[in-house]
């Protein structure tokens, strides 16, 4: 049996129903087509999931891609906890058991193992859906280039907004951050489009800190409509077509948690307005 993994909130439902809606209709829109259809959880932890402020109890990602009535033709599931791997194993060993051929569970990093999976399928005949769903900020951009280069994945990621503007301080003191965000969106642009000279002289740009000349003191000039947007742009710069619905969620106090983003790699118009046509539907329609 399996223990739940403690994460989330109240959206964290929401999130979950809007993906299954669009696994669902992904699978019904790809039933007649030759391609093979292949699924992968990047987050996929034990298979159930315990939200901190609401005390539910759901299916997590994994048990939802299982249950579906449609099958894909593979499931890859990551998970970094090699406990949380075992059970979730165990999960499918009892609840999927006829299903066992078709799973393949890597435990390690999911950037490493994303590029693995890539790797060794063949995108010329296979059709990919793909949940990314961190904690915090575990997606390297990298990675993401590495999915658009397919030209066959569909992605839904759960981008760290909080995480984000945590490490965009208002006094633009980022410095031990900007690695991190440098990893997370994948250049260095995020400097010039949230951060502005100071207008107003004070004492410090009369008296500057060691490292730093008259006039460089920086403050913060971004918004969450703003921060959203540039996040958006940036996905557009590697992948086709982008949804322009992101949902975003937020806990109790109404602050922005996450940014949750679609993403099609697939070049056919076709393809991107059948995929666009539904992600956009659910993303609309709570």
């Amino acid at each position: 049996m399996t223990t739940s993994q403690k994460f989330g909130g109240n959206w964290t439902e929401e999130k979950l129903n809007i993906f299954t809606r669009y696994l669902d209709a992904y699978l019904i829109a790809l039933q007649n087509q030759k391609f093979k259809k292949i699924y992968i959880d990047a987050f996929a932890g034990t298979g159930e999931i315990e939200t901190r402020d609401g005390g539910q109890y759901l299916a997590g990602s994994a048990k939802r891609a299982l249950a579906s009535e449609k099958k894909f033709d593979h499931y890859y599931f990551i998970e970094a906890d090699s406990q949380k791997a075992g059970e979730l194993q165990d999960m499918i060993n009892s609840e999927f058991p006829q299903m066992r051929r078709s799973v393949t569970i890597f435990c390690g990093d999911a950037n490493d193992k994303l590029v693995e999976i890539i790797s060794s399928v063949d995108w010329r005949f296979n059709r990919g859906l793909l949940f990314l769903d961190p904690y915090a900020t575990q997606v390297h951009w990298t990675t993401l280039e590495n999915v658009a280069q397919t030209k066959s994945i569909d992605v839904w990621y759960l981008f760290p907004f909080s995480a984000l503007e945590r490490m965009l301080p208002k006094n633009g003191k980022y410095d031990k951050w900007e690695d991190c965000i440098d990893r997370l969106l994948g250049d260095s642009g995020w400097r010039e489009e949230f951060y502005k000279k100071d207008p107003q002289m004070t004492l410090f740009d009369l008296f500057p800190e060691p490292g730093q000349s008259d006039g460089e003191r920086m403050v913060k000039d971004a918004n969450p409509d703003h921060i959203k947007e540039y996040i958006l742009s940036r996905l557009e710069t590697i992948f086709p077509c982008v949804s322009k619905h992101a949902r975003i969620f937020r806990n109790s106090r109404n602050s922005p948690m996450f940014l949750f983003c679609f993403a099609i790699a697939s070049e056919s118009p076709k393809a991107q307005g059948l995929a666009l046509r539904m992600a956009d539907y659910i993303l609309k329609n709570k």
